[in-house]
């Protein structure tokens, strides 16, 4: 189970996790200690494979799956495929080949749902690129009539799990997860462009704002080995009203802070989660008001 801590005290945020236990309940009277594994100093994919890799790992991760109610139209659509719990998924040359072609047509829909979301009332703020992305109802993603099929794929081609805490409903707690994938004129970000982003001072948070570029075929941290975010908790430099420019591009603008820049990559795209941790009411009544990423000549 991942988790992550929110204090900015390295020792305290460090006790936090290192006293998070979890085991079998019924094990609770004497459980066995948890081992805690750092990231830090490790490189690693989120990312699902293409092409067969992926029909292959899901047989495998089904294997070791129970079979859930909310499962069972999906798992009868893969039983034709040759996937079928406690069979060996064995296709022939014809089924690789097909599957192959569908993974990618797969992934190419699932692309297009997450990064054009078309979901009514998904934009933040009217005539603005920023997006709600986690535009579910609830976290079982369900409604009274029907299941979020497209919420739900738009979500998790880009994140890897939700709780309610994440869907930004209460004033001061949890979070938002404000997306975009444009700039100002509703054109790609891309790696190779210079881009800037105006934070407007006081941003609606109880805690803290942060900017995340994300590459948009990985779903990950853009790779450019430098750190790919900046938060209103870092070093950054401020303007003398309290706000914020951010800066973004293959090279750092020569007459503007090194703090306030995010390097991209030139010929990968790129979008961003912008984060607030304990929205307050000028975000739920959208009287703060986020510009545009701009692209820079």
């Amino acid at each position: 189970m991942a988790h992550r801590v929110l204090d900015p005290d390295p020792l305290k945020a460090k006790a936090t996790a290192s006293a998070l236990r979890l085991y079998p309940y019924s094990q609770r009277d004497n459980p066995l200690p948890t081992l805690h594994l750092s990231p830090n100093g490790r490189k690693w994919s989120g990312t699902q494979p293409r092409g067969l890799l992926y029909w292959q790992g899901l047989a495998k991760a089904l294997e070791s799956e129970p079979v859930l109610d909310r499962d069972r139209i999906m798992l009868g659509m893969l039983q034709p495929l040759g996937i079928e719990k406690d069979k060996h998924f064995k296709p022939d040359e014809i089924q690789k080949k097909i599957l192959t072609e569908a993974a990618l047509v797969g992934e190419a829909m699932a692309r297009a749902i997450g990064y054009a979301k078309r979901f009514n009332n998904v934009k933040v703020w009217p005539g603005k690129q920023w997006d709600i992305s986690l535009f579910l109802k609830e976290t079982s993603q369900e409604t009274p009539t029907h299941t979020q099929f497209d919420e739900r794929t738009s979500w998790f081609y880009e994140a890897v799990g939700v709780s309610a805490g994440m869907m930004g409903r209460e004033v001061g707690a949890g979070q938002v997860y404000l997306e975009a994938a444009k700039d100002k004129n509703a054109q790609w970000l891309q790696g190779e462009k210079n881009y800037h982003l105006h934070v407007p001072a006081n941003a609606p948070v109880v805690q803290f704002w942060s900017f995340t570029v994300y590459d948009n075929e990985t779903r990950c941290f853009v790779d450019t080995g430098l750190k790919p975010d900046r938060s209103s908790r870092d070093e950054i430099i401020k303007n003398s009203d309290g706000s914020v420019d951010l800066y973004f591009g293959p090279k750092a603008p020569k007459d503007k802070p090194a703090t306030n820049w995010i390097k991209t990559n030139p010929g990968k795209g790129w979008f961003t989660y912008f984060r607030l941790y304990g929205p307050t009411q000028a975000y739920f009544d959208r009287s703060w008001i986020l510009p545009d990423i701009e692209a820079l000549k």
